[in-house]
């Protein structure tokens, strides 16, 4: 049963990304709960998974993510900035509304993430954009 509700919860909410997964990409979530105090705010706590050189699809946040590398290296792709690397251990927190992508920079090496995401009640944590122009 718990296994039931977790699967639905994740088909609810770690939303586009899961959709439009490319190979290589893989997310777990954790954890969806509304914060305690405000109710129309939600809290998610999931993984993320990216194979050598595997890239998210590029996408956006509506409320603000918070990303710990806890393995390998990746670098954050944000329109209009020069990309940054983050190695194991550091944390980004991309713009909400920003679209960015996060790549893999290893070609041996699994690169892993913990994201926390708050967001209004009833909006995914992740919006789809289109490629770049």
């Amino acid at each position: 049963m718990t296994r039931l509700l977790l699967a639905f919860a994740l088909l609810l909410s770690a939303p586009a990304l899961a959709q439009q997964a490319p190979d290589g990409f893989r997310t777990n979530l954790l954890l969806e709960t509304p914060l305690r105090g405000t109710p129309q705010r939600t809290y998610r706590l999931y993984t993320i998974e990216l194979a050598p050189g595997a890239a998210t699809p590029r996408h956006m946040h509506p409320g603000d993510e918070i990303a710990l590398v806890t393995e390998g290296a990746v670098s954050l792709e944000a329109e209009g900035e020069a990309p940054k690397t983050y190695q194991a251990g550091e944390v980004l927190h991309p713009q909400p509304m920003k679209p960015h992508q996060a790549r893999n920079i290893s070609a041996t090496q699994v690169a892993r993430l913990t994201v926390s995401s708050i967001t209004e009640t009833g909006r995914p944590s992740t919006m789809m954009v289109g490629p770049r122009n």
